[in-house]
């Protein structure tokens, strides 16, 4: 009898195309996307990791210093004075080749095979010149330059070719001599390695490291604590993996974000396989009578709809999958280039498929699937062989089931409201939280529907006859079809008018923002390094300038991260530009130019839990320093978690002339447009 139920069940499935495809349809797409989504995410973290863990090398500390970096009398005094050989000096930064974000390690070839092998001449490719001759031409011309092969040639470059590198605004010549070995190019796409000369100089750096690789083994304590007591106050030495994962875990909300959408897909998908399964099911109550009355099981009932339903989610999980793979090539560059514009650079250009992201995806669909069989599978075996062949037992059931399932919905949304309060800082609570509402508004949609049915019935006979009537009296009529349908459309259509609302008012706050926080006239500024101090002057001294303001933004980075520095010297009256949450700012401010006091940003201050009247301890060229929080700001900067102080503060603890953003403020009458042409005129080669 068992191969006879499924053979009539798969007979069934093939005569009803249209129904079998929509529920295929419904969990492939919710796979699709969480596949997609997820090798999305992991090829663009991996790709960054690996070109990380290739640029470190055999490093497994860094010797970090202040905005300015490290002084390279630190790295004389440890190699000479004190003896330790197995450190490194780094310079990098960004440059650009041919409207190309490439970034540039500066090393020391001397000092490169205690930390990397890849940018030694015996690993570069170089033509038809010898090993010895890449060297000295490194060490000894000025902007010699290796890269991968992959990156030369999408510049078009040739070995022994001249091009030329903006960075801060300058132009530097350089030369290509020689790409990197094909076995040795893993993560250094979009890398160019120069002498440290070279990058010091076209980074404006003389003098100064970005870094001192160290390599320490992992049982070699003493040799740590030994390092530590030689460094001076402004540096600090932390471990180079966990630098690496704190700048990857900058974009790990954006890629939350992705997957919470993407299971919101799978969500959608598990309501349309519920009312695909339960329409099937109730298209062959008969049969099932009939199947009951010969004396088929309970169970054997129970057991065919799961099969069946494993069956198609198995396929359409597969589907899903092949989808995903697909999908993720696609969505691959939309992530990358957000990640490059907000986070941190990372050159990625095929999704790495992964065992984890297929199977996940792969158990998502099947276990989705059977779980919105789950109920029509039992209602299945509960027949009763009499009562099966009526349709109304069905409609009176449901019926019946409405006020509960009502309830349940209530009682979801109370303690979805429940675990919000409760959650505190947990995103699992929150996103749990979320289903949670979603899964107790679905539950309530069957009694609004009936309840809006018997309300709107009437009317509609009024206005339409006895067929409009008819038409709209037949949606509660048929509540055990209809209602799963209307809450897949419910929540598909909530999802997308919440999404689209979350979004229009996020750009609405960050538009009020900008307008508030930029009260300049003009802003002039580098990404990257700083303004010469000369085209300051000038540029302060323009005719039609009447204040002018100043930003320095630096990167601090302790064992407990990184967080974003911006020391401002404002215009008079400009303090209005910053919007203060929860103080006075009149009575702020005097205490903000004189006092070792500081503004914290609103994501800064939750997630370190700060608010006025705490203190802040920070890394300064005379050692950890005390300041005073004054205030929290509102910030929507996407290094949001940040701190602010006062220029004349930053000068008294930082020893950082530099500065990288000026905003004019124009007299009355001034042709923003004429002053911009004299800055533009004034700033050429500079």
């Amino acid at each position: 009898m068992i191969p006879v139920l499924y053979r009539a069940n798969l007979n069934y499935l093939l005569r009803h195309p249209w129904q079998l495809a929509m529920a295929v349809l419904g969990v492939s797409i919710g796979v699709a996307v969480i596949v997609a989504v997820d090798l999305a995410n992991d090829s663009a973290r991996k790709a960054f990791l690996l070109s990380m863990d290739a640029v470190t090398g055999e490093a497994t500390h860094q010797v970090v210093g202040g905005p300015r970096g490290v002084d390279e009398d630190v790295y004389v005094a440890l190699r000479t004075a004190h003896g330790i050989r197995n450190i490194a000096p780094v310079v990098d930064g960004f440059v650009t080749v041919e409207g190309r974000s490439l970034q540039v390690l500066g090393v020391d070839l001397f000092a490169e095979q205690e930390m990397r092998t890849f940018s030694l001449p015996d690993t570069v490719e170089t033509g038809a010149a010898a090993a010895a001759p890449l060297f000295r031409d490194l060490l000894t011309e000025p902007g010699a330059a290796l890269m991968s092969r992959s990156t030369a040639e999408a510049l078009g470059l040739a070995t022994g070719e001249r091009f030329e590198v903006l960075a801060g605004g300058k132009r530097h010549a350089a030369t290509l001599r020689g790409t990197f070995a094909e076995n040795a190019t893993t993560g250094l796409d979009n890398l160019v390695t120069v002498d440290i000369a070279t990058a010091q100089s076209w980074l404006g750096q003389e003098g100064q490291l970005s870094r001192i690789d160290v390599r320490v083994a992992h049982d070699d304590a003493a040799s740590l604590e030994r390092l530590e007591a030689l460094l001076p106050a402004a540096t600090t030495l932390l471990p180079a993996a966990a630098r690496t994962r704190t700048t990857a875990d900058l974009s790990a909300a954006f890629m939350t974000n992705l997957t919470a959408m993407s299971l919101l897909a799978l969500l959608v998908g598990l309501f349309l396989i519920y009312n695909s399964v339960s329409f099937s099911v109730l298209q062959r109550r008969r049969l099932v009578g009939v199947l009951r009355a010969l004396g088929v099981t309970r169970r054997r009932i129970f057991s065919l709809v799961l099969t069946e339903t494993a069956a198609i989610g198995s396929a359409a999980a597969l589907l899903g999958v092949v989808g995903g793979v697909w999908l993720g090539g696609e969505l691959l560059g939309l992530v990358a280039q957000s990640i490059n514009d907000f986070y941190f650079r990372v050159s990625v250009t095929d999704v790495s498929v992964n065992a984890f992201s297929v199977s996940k995806g792969l158990v998502a669909g099947v276990a989705a699937a059977l779980l919105a069989a789950a109920v029509p599978a039992i209602e299945a075996s509960t027949y009763q062989p009499r009562l099966a062949m009526t349709r109304s037992v069905l409609e009176r059931q449901t019926r019946r089931w409405l006020p509960l399932i009502a309830l349940a919905g209530l009682l979801t949304t109370l303690l979805a409201g429940g675990l919000l309060l409760l959650s505190g800082r947990s995103l699992v609570a929150g996103l749990v939280a979320v289903f949670m509402l979603i899964l107790g508004f679905a539950l309530c949609v069957p009694s609004a529907v009936a309840m809006a049915t018997r309300l709107l019935a009437p009317a509609a006979g009024r206005l339409g006859g006895l067929w409009a009537r008819l038409s709209v009296a037949g949606i509660s009529a048929s509540l055990s079809r209809t209602g799963v349908a209307i809450v897949a459309l419910a929540v598909a259509v909530s999802a997308t008018i919440g999404v689209s609302v979350m979004v229009d008012s996020f750009r609405g706050s960050v538009s009020a923002w900008l307008a508030q926080t930029l009260q300049a006239d003009i802003y002039a500024g580098l990404p990257r390094g700083a303004l010469d101090p000369g085209l300051l002057r000038d540029l302060s001294g323009l005719a039609g300038v009447a204040a002018v303001s100043t930003s320095r933004r630096l990167l601090h980075e302790d064992a407990r991260g990184r967080t974003q520095i911006r020391a401002l010297s404002t215009a008079p009256g400009s303090y209005a530009g910053i919007e203060i949450l929860d103080a006075d700012p009149a009575a702020i401010w005097p205490a903000f130019e004189h006092d070792d006091a500081v503004l914290v940003s609103e994501p800064y201050a939750y997630r370190n839990r700060v608010g006025p009247g705490d203190t802040v301890s920070l890394r300064t060229s005379a050692g950890n320093t005390d300041f005073r929080v004054i205030a929290t700001y509102q910030s929507y900067d996407i290094n949001g978690s940040a701190l602010v102080m006062s220029r004349k503060t930053y000068d008294r603890y930082f020893d950082d002339p530099g500065v990288d953003s000026i905003g004019l403020y124009l007299q009355d009458g001034t042709d923003p447009d004429d002053v911009i042409a004299r800055m533009q005129s004034l700033s050429e080669g500079r």
